[in-house]
């Protein structure tokens, strides 16, 4: 019975969740197989860090599908990391691209990996912000991740740029992002 409840409890959430954001998982936009699985520690990743890809800006499923598997082949390929760096990428679809996901250690923020989880936008965003779809869905993203219990309900958020000497996310969004009332600045 207890079962029974946790699932129609999880699918409740996820349903309202599919309400406000869609999530593609890797097997949706194409993933390789990841060579690692390290899992966040056992505490909630109390920071989310944000990002940009650097690459070209999407708009529909197609390309950012193809953004996405291109952000992974360079970290794989040519960082020589195991997996794609980031934990979720959304894009100006409006959709999230699942990264490692929730529960695995990312590599976006030296750091930061395995008490954070990295999102970044899909394009590169030095002299604009991304469009209003691709908000909507960070900040659905969030409220949902604290929700479920995979972000902890305090968490700070912070450019990658904030903590490493990197353009990363651009100045458009680490301005947006300095309005928001859990914005931590090291």
């Amino acid at each position: 019975m207890v079962k029974a409840e946790i699932l129609l409890f999880v699918l409740c959430m996820l349903s309202e969740a599919m309400a406000c954001f869609q999530l593609i998982t890797p097997s949706k936009w194409g993933a390789k197989p990841a060579n690692c699985s390290a899992p966040l520690h056992d505490i909630l990743p109390e920071y989310v860090v944000i990002s940009h890809t650097a690459g070209t800006t999407c708009t529909s499923r197609e390309e950012c599908s193809q953004e996405t598997r291109n952000a992974q082949d360079y970290h794989q390929r040519i960082k020589r990391w195991c997996d794609i760096a980031y934990n979720f990428l959304i894009g100006e679809d409006g959709y999230v691209y699942e990264g490692r996901g929730w529960r695995s250690e990312g590599a976006h923020t030296y750091g930061y990996n395995d008490i954070s989880l990295g999102i970044a936008f899909i394009g590169t965003f030095t002299d604009k912000l991304p469009n209003q779809e691709a908000w909507k869905s960070l900040k659905c993203l969030l409220d949902f991740s604290v929700k479920i219990g995979y972000l902890s309900e305090d968490y700070l958020i912070m450019a990658h740029s904030d903590v490493s000497n990197i353009a990363s996310p651009g100045e458009p969004i680490r301005a947006e992002i300095s309005k928001w009332p859990n914005y931590k600045h090291n």
